[in-house]
């Protein structure tokens, strides 16, 4: 029974993206001059723009990637017997024209994957462009899960 409640916590995770704390840390840092002024409000506002955006780009169930890449977590967790995947930190450049132009994410130990994730963050323009004055690159924390099986 123990067994069964870890793995059904396990995947009760929330796909989505968490930009909090992470960005805001790493927007500090990159910005020398302000850090004791903390980061501007319509950065963090922008971060999190991006963040619900990106979540609601990986829960699309009428998106095959997003299907291709639900059935690999699924996959990992339940036939493989794998953790769930812990946090990934991206680093995201934005062009002037809301386009993400790049993407940088640590391995999730298949080429195929990678390949399918950066595609859906990076394939559609974002509802607007980044600030003017916003440093780059975005840095947001990427929590991927899949959608908990009927029944389960």
């Amino acid at each position: 029974m123990q067994r069964y409640e870890g793995k059904r916590r396990a995947l009760r995770w929330l796909l989505g993206l968490l930009a909090g704390l992470g960005m805001a840390a790493e927007l500090s840092a990159q910005t020398p001059g302000r850090a004791a002024q903390g980061v501007p409000q319509h950065w963090i506002s922008y971060g999190e723009m991006v963040s619900n955006q990106f979540a609601q780009w990986l829960s699309d169930a009428q998106q095959e990637g997003v299907m291709e890449l639900h059935t690999w977590l699924q996959d990992r967790v339940l036939k493989e017997g794998k953790p769930p995947l812990p946090p990934l930190v991206a680093r995201v450049w934005i062009s002037p024209q809301g386009m993400v132009e790049r993407v940088e994410l640590p391995s999730l130990g298949e080429a195929r994957v990678d390949t399918r994730l950066r595609l859906l963050l990076s394939s559609s323009p974002l509802p607007e462009p980044p600030p003017a004055d916003m440093r780059q690159p975005l840095v947001l924390q990427l929590s991927l899960d899949f959608p908990l099986p009927a029944g389960q």
